[in-house]
């Protein structure tokens, strides 16, 4: 035993004997099980491996060119209607193609630079891939090759993104390496490549966008190095749609072959300075349009922003697609759209149109626009952003004042001259203004002034703004601080169809709105996986159901006798929209909707032209033609009240309507007139000449009795008294209302002028011969007992309003000819 210096026994020694043989034995305790986990995970890896590769489905290549991997489309009732993918297909052989090598190093230098070293899996491309899962917490993304692209989107059935088809990708790719040439697997590639416009395969892609037929002719390398930037996200880089960015990703492509030796520096630079060389005529040459083809796109479009899919994978994965489209409002849209007639055959015109559900946000037709294969397939109802003009009103002026300060139809608004807001003075189209309108009229008319008054002195630009952006338009920061632009829909980047209608389902569908959607539902052939409308799909109230109503109503009139009147549908249903003028008429709308679907429909000038356009003519009448259609046969539906109190006309002070007879048994007059408000009091007044007025007496009933009259006495004297009753006396009477909150007097009533005679004579054989009298039973005898029956004095007329107004029930249209009275005068695009 160890001492130290002193003789005490050291145990240190000791102790670090102890521990360092523990820790000996438990480094090799560790190595053993480590190397006992990695042996066994190798073993269950390369097992596993194994059984996929014994299991990995394989299919001889030769025969793929028989095989169907469209995807079916179905429609709102669950029916199949459309196959996407399938349309325009033409396979060929690449021992046949002229520009071969070419279109080989294009692809090969954009989509799998090491695809003739590997052995159908790229182990570096997937190890940088999984690194880039593991960061950003993704899965199975990337690392794919061409190979392993033909086992995904040809041979596997399974969609579901999982390590484990991963896996079954490699040992399908593996098993396609060794029983086939690069060559095969390149060539199914190729024939079975979603290039976008419904084309699968290059030779009908090189056909559409540049007119050649591989078989025949070559490929210049800008050409080929276009169709291979298109795989990758074929509607992004559309060189019909998007020729910027087809452009960045072609000279993209030219730079990687470049750097890979395909072609030279020299040659990239040439190639990058040329056009892209596409021409639409090779689309209406060679591309077959079959139904419901705008519809397709859209879809195709939104399933790969959506969800995580791609375009070609959604093309030829099989899919079954379950949608919102309803074949007859499809197939109406489309018709009115070729049909030249509601476009007057001006060629300068087109437009775009969308019709949705909006209870369901579900858009059940789209329309592509006006020779939409010769317009390069171009979605004008998404694509095209076109100021909306005055049919922007009910979203950013209407909605807020009804719901924010209280008005509704009845509410007067001034549209006084002279107004305007620094700088900026608006005008309406009738080139005059209209002093105090009810709200009603200012939308019927589409009141200018009056709206912009209504913005700048009730809204506010922040409240406008906010209710644009709760129902899903877009704003520019300039806009948000621009009343031309809130008030007459002068937007700086504009809206589209879908935005509009989608906006508009907020007033259908009690103040709730959905966000339009085509896709109910997508599941693979083997259920194995499922995107569904709930992920996108939420209802969100943005006004509410009395706001709704409100404007519901408004516009509702708007189609009876407002700038709408285009829009009516021949079964009498109940039609509610708002028309839409830009200020230089390059653009026109009209939103409507009935309770079943809501549809923006926009027309506008391709090109500077002489044709004015108003929302009330083109688009008011497309949007008749295509929902008349679309809801032949269903049962004829009105607009309810969803719960809500009715407008009521806010309290206006006017004279009342009098009538009066003489009660011969009383010996009083009797005075009626319509009590028409219980904050009122009413005085009533007597002249015996017509000039000098006395009160008589006040009530707060509609009725007055007045017995302080005198009755002429016959004198006696005259013995022809006894035949003609004596000397008459003659009581004018008029009625005057006071306001008792704010003590404001109305202009008087009508004149009731009554002659009393001594005794009974008779009733003269044309009563209109005595003035204001009307003789009854007796004597005197009720007067006026129907309007305009007595003649009054200065009274006013009483066929009618005191005041001489036209009955509301007698107004016909105020724009018998649809009309657009709208946006002249206001801010660029008002």
């Amino acid at each position: 035993m160890a001492r130290d210096r002193n003789g005490k026994v050291d145990t240190t020694s000791s102790r670090v004997s102890e521990k360092g043989g523990k820790r000996g034995w438990q480094r090799y305790f560790n190595r053993k099980w480590f190397l006992l986990v990695l042996i066994t995970t190798v073993l269950l890896v390369v097992g596993g491996c194994s059984v996929i590769m014994v299991s990995a489905k394989s299919m001889p290549l030769d025969r793929l060119n028989q095989i169907d991997v469209a995807s079916t489309v179905y429609d709102v009732n669950n029916k199949p209607v459309a196959k996407l993918g399938s349309t325009n297909k033409e396979y060929v052989e690449l021992k046949d193609v002229k520009s071969r090598e070419l279109i080989e190093d294009a692809f090969v230098a954009v989509e799998d630079r090491r695809f003739y070293q590997h052995n159908g899996v790229d182990f570096r491309g997937i190890f940088r891939a999984l690194i880039t899962n593991v960061l950003e917490g993704q899965k199975a993304q990337g690392g794919g090759t061409i190979t392993m692209q033909v086992a995904r989107n040809v041979i596997l059935e399974n969609k579901n993104k999982t390590y484990i088809r991963k896996l079954k990708e490699v040992a399908v790719a593996w098993n396609l390496e060794r029983k086939y040439s690069k060559e095969d697997i390149l060539e199914a590639y190729l024939n079975f490549i979603y290039f976008g416009n419904d084309v699968q395969g290059i030779q009908m892609a090189s056909k559409i966008y540049f007119g050649k037929d591989l078989t025949q002719e070559e490929l210049k390398p800008n050409e080929a190095a276009l169709l291979a930037a298109l795989p990758k996200a074929p509607s992004t880089y559309d060189p019909y749609r998007h020729e910027e960015k087809a452009k960045q990703r072609r000279d993209l492509v030219l730079r990687l072959m470049a750097e890979q030796g395909m072609i030279t520096e020299a040659e990239e630079k040439k190639y990058r300075q040329m056009a892209l060389g596409v021409d639409r005529k090779y689309l209406k040459q060679y591309a077959k349009v079959d139904k419901y083809t705008p519809y397709k796109h859209y879809l195709i479009e939104e399933a790969t922003e959506r969800f995580d899919i791609s375009e070609t994978e959604l093309v030829t994965g099989g899919f079954k697609i379950y949608s919102h489209l309803d074949p007859k409002a499809q197939q109406a849209m489309e018709n009115a759209f070729d049909n030249d007639g509601l476009f007057q055959n001006h060629e300068a015109l087109d437009g775009g149109a969308t019709m949705m559900n909006p209870k369901t946000g579900g858009v059940a037709a789209i329309a592509g626009g006006r020779d939409y294969r010769g317009q390069g397939f171009m979605l004008r109802s998404k694509e095209e952003h076109r100021q909306p003009g005055s049919a922007l009103k009910p979203i950013t002026v209407f909605a807020p004042a009804v719901q924010e300060q209280g008005y509704n139809e009845y509410t007067t608004v001034p549209d006084p001259p002279d107004f305007h807001i620094g700088d900026w003075k608006p005008k309406n189209f009738q080139q005059r203004t209209f002093g105090e309108v009810p709200l009603k009229e200012v939308v019927a008319k589409s009141l200018n002034v009056a709206t912009a008054w209504l913005l700048k002195n009730e809204v506010g630009l922040d409240t406008a703004a906010d209710y644009a952006t709760r129902m899903g338009l877009e704003l520019d920061r300039k806009d948000r601080s621009s009343y031309a632009a809130l008030a007459l829909g002068g937007l700086t980047h504009g809206v589209n169809t879908v935005e509009m209608a989608q906006a508009y389902s907020a007033f259908a569908n009690q103040g709730k709105m959905t966000e339009a959607h085509a896709i109910r539902n997508i599941t693979t052939t083997t259920a194995d996986r499922k995107w569904t409308d709930e992920e996108i799909a939420k209802e969100e109230e943005v006004i509410t159901p009395k706001t709704a109503y409100y404007l519901t109503r408004m516009l509702r009139d708007n189609v009876r006798q407002g700038t709408g009147t285009n829009a009516q549908l021949p079964d009498g249903r109940d039609v509610a929209g708002k028309t839409g003028t830009t200020q230089d008429s390059r653009e026109a709308w009209f939103v409507g909707y009935t309770r079943e679907y809501v549809m923006a429909a926009m027309v506008f000038h391709q090109q500077d032209g002489e044709v004015e356009l108003s929302g009330g003519q083109y688009p008011a009448k497309i949007f008749r033609t295509v929902m008349s259609k679309a809801l032949e046969g269903r049962p004829v539906s009105r607009f309810d009240n969803p719960g809500v109190a009715e407008p009521e006309p806010p309290f206006e002070l006017k004279p009342v309507q009098l009538s009066g007879s003489f009660d011969r048994e009383e010996e009083a007059v009797q005075l009626k007139w319509n009590d028409y408000d219980d904050r009122l009091r009413y005085r009533i007044e007597r002249s015996e000449d017509g000039q000098n007025w006395r009160a008589v007496g006040e009530t707060q009933a509609g009725s007055y009795t007045d017995g302080s009259i005198v009755l002429p006495q016959p004198d006696g004297d005259d013995p022809l008294d006894d035949i003609f009753g004596g000397e008459a006396k003659t009581y004018h009477y008029r009625v005057i209302a006071i306001d008792t909150e704010k003590n404001d007097e109305a202009d008087p009533s009508n004149i009731v002028t009554l002659e009393l005679r001594p005794s009974e004579e008779k009733p003269p054989d044309d009563p209109g011969d005595q003035e204001g009298d009307s003789p009854g039973e007796e004597g005197g005898g009720p007067v006026g007992d129907r309007p305009g029956d007595q003649r009054g004095g200065e009274g006013g007329d009483q066929e009618g309003d005191p005041g001489g107004e036209r009955p509301p029930g007698d107004q016909g249209p105020i724009f018998p000819d649809g009309g657009d009275p709208e946006d002249a005068g206001g801010d660029e695009g008002g």
